[in-house]
């Protein structure tokens, strides 16, 4: 699919699935650049991202992200950069008390798959310090380039055409004045090769959030990350992610 033809689905799905709201009525408009780096791999990944808050608790953000292209992107950053994938968010905050439940569902596209994600994230207040929350999320994919699997570049490719994974979050949440501290660890499995030769696998992650301005618009972040580097192989690697988003308020 071109990346046309997948922008253009992108805005008829927003069409679709957003509620009718006027334009007065969309706040806390959010813009999320981020930069990523896997070590081993030694490979370089961007993502911007366009949010915003809607009526009646509704929350829809669009996303897209980059990498270096070409036929040996190590070490290169902001080089023959090409687009990775195109994901939309569509959820519903519902409050209960302390509890907080979010259903979801992200349509995501790129020029190897397309793919459905649907979930739910609970979320639980302890006290003005702590929280937890987790996720579950059953992703639907459906590739379109089964022969390259395997190739060099191509370590997210299905052996078959159709792949299903359950993905299962934990959130361990601390703030402290303007830091927020974020601990996840995710597990996830499904019906193709995921990590190691094994159709599970597991991720870990660690976040630190800090709010600065008059309006407290500005968030920059950096993230840690644990994750497998190859379905066929048990070598893992270190994920570094720094950003910055900015909401207008």
């Amino acid at each position: 699919m071109k990346i046309a033809t997948k922008l253009l689905l992108s805005l008829s799905l927003s069409a679709v699935f957003l509620p009718p709201a006027g334009a007065d009525a969309v706040k806390d408009v959010t813009v999320d650049y981020r930069h990523g780096y896997r070590l081993r791999d030694r490979t370089h990944y961007d993502k911007l991202a366009l949010g915003a808050s809607l009526p009646d608790n509704y929350v829809f953000s669009v996303e897209t992200k980059f990498k270096t292209g070409g036929p040996d992107p190590k070490d290169k950053y902001y080089n023959d950069i090409v687009l990775n994938v195109v994901e939309m968010t569509l959820m519903k905050n519902f409050f209960y008390g302390d509890w907080t439940f979010t259903p979801f569902i992200q349509p995501e596209f790129s020029s190897v798959r397309t793919e459905w994600k649907f979930g739910v994230v609970p979320w639980y207040k302890i006290n003005d310090s702590w929280s937890v929350g987790g996720m579950y999320r059953l992703e639907l994919s459906d590739y379109a380039h089964d022969g390259q699997c395997g190739e060099a570049g191509h370590d997210y490719c299905s052996l078959d055409k159709h792949r299903t994974v359950n993905r299962f979050d934990a959130y361990f949440r601390y703030r402290w004045k303007d830091l927020t501290t974020t601990y996840k660890y995710i597990y996830m499995h499904g019906d193709d090769l995921l990590f190691a030769n094994k159709k599970n696998n597991y991720e870990q992650e660690l976040q630190f959030d800090y709010v600065v301005g008059a309006n407290r618009e500005w968030r920059p972040y950096v993230t840690f990350a644990d994750i497998g580097r190859s379905a066929y192989s048990s070598e893992r690697q270190l994920r570094l992610r720094l950003g910055v988003a900015y909401t207008f308020k």
